[in-house]
């Protein structure tokens, strides 16, 4: 028996290798994680008198994911994991193994920024999360003030070496952390990765912020500075109660359409498509976060750089429990 190829140290789910093992007798083939077997499975080898251990990347994904982070720093320790795999009850290889739903060019052993952006555009008054590879034991902050001078901040993190980190990144936050009073823009570096936000100061009447879990599992959030609208709507179920008609099961689908508002980077493009097919949505309704799950779009791209279109969307609110109903 011979292993051909095998995931390499540190891997992303969706790029992940192939087991390939030379071998022309069936070998049994297992996969352990957090002390647990995860996979205990025979494979027969083919015509080739190989064994082909395909899309296991996928597998691994089954047992990661990014959480909502909670509070200004969030170790993301449900999102990457150490992953061992055994041939025939012995061990052959370890694998950290980093949750992607998708295909990235990010390498498995300096991923820095968890995010498919690496600059975009901020508000004074809304969240902002930054997520990366914290293997420094922490992350800098970098930022340029109103009268052009730079300013620099190192924030240290305790906790486990390999997980994922979140950080608030908000520009108050920020703000307070470099002692400056307004900043043009300011950028934060995970082991050596950088998300710059510029920041936008025009004033407009109303602001919506969406967060979603990115290809990563990692929340980054949006803001639409075009509107947003709501469509009543009703598809509650009705009968004869003694001759007379009304309504049994209420349930209320009110759609709400946002509009993105004038696009200012073409790498927000790319934000904006991750949050139309993200898995996870939320809308900020005074200080809650609530579920959401989008229904319609309008997302038109002219890769020409001179023509930045708006996008617009609609929604309703994932809970049934709350009558379609926000806190505006």
């Amino acid at each position: 028996m011979n292993v051909l190829q095998r995931p390499r140290e540190y891997e992303f789910c969706a790029t992940m290798q192939d087991y390939i093992i030379d071998t022309d007798v069936t070998i049994r083939f297992s996969v352990q994680y957090g002390g647990r077997t995860i996979l205990d499975e025979d494979y027969v080898p083919d015509g080739n008198n190989q064994v082909r251990i395909r899309r296991l990347g996928k597998f691994c994904a089954m047992a990661l994911w990014g959480v909502w982070p909670d509070g200004e720093h969030t170790l993301q320790t449900t999102a990457a994991g150490t992953f061992t795999f055994l041939i025939n009850e012995m061990q052959d290889a370890q694998s950290f193994v980093m949750y992607s739903r998708m295909q990235t060019n990010k390498a498995g052993d300096l991923p820095a920024v968890l995010s498919e952006v690496n600059r975009k555009v901020t508000h004074p008054s809304v969240t902002e999360y930054a997520s990366g590879d914290r293997h420094a034991g922490g992350y800098i902050l970098y930022g340029t003030d109103a009268e052009g001078a730079e300013k620099n901040k190192v924030v240290q993190v305790p906790g486990g070496d390999n997980a994922m980190l979140t950080v608030d990144v908000s520009y108050s936050r920020v703000c307070s952390l470099l002692e400056v009073d307004a900043l043009q823009n300011y950028k934060v570096n995970f082991n050596g990765g950088t998300l710059e936000f510029l920041v936008d100061p025009t004033h407009y009447g109303q602001l919506w912020q969406f967060r979603f879990k990115n290809v990563y599992d990692m929340p980054e959030v949006l803001t639409a500075t075009g509107g947003l609208t709501v469509s009543a709507a009703d598809e509650s179920d009705t009968a004869l109660m003694w001759g007379v008609e009304r309504k049994f099961g209420v349930k209320v689908t009110d759609e709400y359409t946002a509009n993105s508002g004038v696009i200012l980077l073409q790498s927000d493009y790319r934000l904006w498509r991750d949050m139309l097919h993200a898995q996870e949505v939320q809308v900020k309704a005074g200080e809650n976060w609530l579920p959401i799950v989008i229904t319609n779009m309008k997302y038109d791209r002219d890769f020409r750089r001179s023509n930045l279109k708006t996008v617009e969307f609609s929604f309703r609110l994932a809970d049934g429990t709350q009558s379609n109903l926000m806190d505006v």
